[in-house]
């Protein structure tokens, strides 16, 4: 009864300790099963699938590997519980279109295009979903805006890595857009802020327009967009 437990079942009963989280079509079993619709705090994820491997739990470090796709995202990765508090993602892999960098670029005139990809990543997260620790190479293809004007920036790199809620990251261009492009990013403890300077290698154009709508004017050329904030979650819902 325990191999063939279904999933639907157990959602109902435990479901109810996560209310972001929100499972729809479940099929198959705890053990290897299929939710046709996931949402997070109202965002729809897509499909998911998972599989606990037998190994993990014979170890007694139990942990679930997903595979989650859906609208302009595809990942899979193993997670584990990495303490009471936190859980840890690792053979993170993933592809995401660029729109959902968004919030993160905070430049409401401009739309971000391309896609951004993460290949054997790992991430630790709180329960809230805090980044608590990462180690990972972003690339970001393709990578452009859209919206008051079109621009093409080429492909972007960010490295990122950090402990203990403590969080830096680089970016930088690989030369192949019409931007240059070098910044530096941190999330301490849940402050964050990130400061990039963006310098034009046209000397007009759409690319030059769109820098209208970036940052600040910078004294050396180009400009400087710095963003800084709080990250709020819910620690007690999840």
């Amino acid at each position: 009864m325990l191999a063939t437990f279904p999933a639907a079942v157990a959602w109902r009963w435990w479901g109810e300790r996560v209310p972001d989280l929100k499972l729809q079509g479940i099929s198959g079993t705890v053990w290897n099963g299929t939710a046709t619709r996931v949402t997070v705090r109202g965002q729809v994820l897509g499909r998911m699938d998972w599989q606990v491997p037998f190994a993990a739990l014979v170890r007694g470090a139990p942990s679930v590997r997903v595979d989650l796709s859906g609208p302009g995202l595809q990942l899979k990765a193993v997670i584990a519980r990495q303490s009471a508090d936190a859980l840890a993602l690792s053979e993170l892999n993933a592809q995401a279109e660029a729109e959902w960098l968004g919030p993160a670029l905070a430049i409401p005139a401009l739309e971000p295009t391309g896609l951004v990809v993460t290949e054997n990543a790992s991430l630790v997260l709180s329960r809230g979903g805090m980044p608590q620790a990462i180690d990972a190479a972003i690339e970001w293809r393709n990578a452009g805006v859209r919206g008051q004007v079109v621009a093409r920036l080429g492909t972007i790199l960010i490295q990122a890595h950090g402990r203990d809620g403590r969080i830096q990251a680089s970016v930088v261009d690989q030369g192949d857009g019409e931007v240059e492009i070098r910044g530096t990013a941190s999330i301490d403890q849940g402050s964050y802020r990130s400061e990039t300077i963006l310098v034009p290698r046209v000397e007009q154009g759409p690319v030059v327009e769109a820098l209208q709508w970036v940052g600040a004017p910078r004294p050396g050329g180009g400009r400087v967009l710095i963003v800084e904030g709080r990250i709020t979650v819910l620690e007690e819902n999840l």
